[in-house]
């Protein structure tokens, strides 16, 4: 049987989260070159993951039966605007090669994203698996297709 949706998902979080582990270590031993590397690689997973796979392919679907407006779509969704702002900063910081505003900006990724990551595997995708039809789940899937 074809992976859901949400499956695929959950494995490109476990891809991330080691990432977040990476860039944690890189940061704390002030190694600018490995955190550039895993900032830019991050940086790529979130659009590719986050940006489109999420809020262009799932949470339309999801949003046929849960509202964005105060809903875990409209969560999500500015929580990954803040990223979006802690990831620039980053980039900037590193260019800068300014180690301590990476540290501020990278500890805001780290503390945002993990739980940001656990609350979409717990709860997001288990309401994701209980109401989308297979249908959906085949729109979903055709449209991850282009983003890969």
């Amino acid at each position: 049987m074809a992976k859901s949706p949400t499956d695929i998902l959950k494995e490109e979080h476990d891809v991330v989260l080691k990432l977040l582990d990476k860039l944690e270590k890189s940061i704390s031993s002030k190694d600018i070159k490995s955190s550039e590397k895993n900032m830019l690689i991050l940086e790529k997973e979130f659009e590719k993951h986050s940006l489109n796979k999420e809020e262009k392919a799932l949470f339309p679907e999801i949003e046929k039966f849960m509202p964005r407006e105060g809903g875990p779509t409209g969560v999500m969704i500015a929580e990954h605007k803040e990223l979006v702002g802690y990831i620039k900063d980053s980039r900037n910081a590193i260019k800068a090669k300014d180690i301590k505003k990476l540290d501020s900006s990278g500890s805001h990724i780290i503390n945002i994203l993990r739980p940001h990551i656990e609350k979409e595997n717990s709860m997001l995708f288990m309401m994701a698996d209980m109401h989308l039809d297979s249908k959906q789940k085949e729109a979903i899937l055709k449209k991850f297709n282009k983003f890969d």
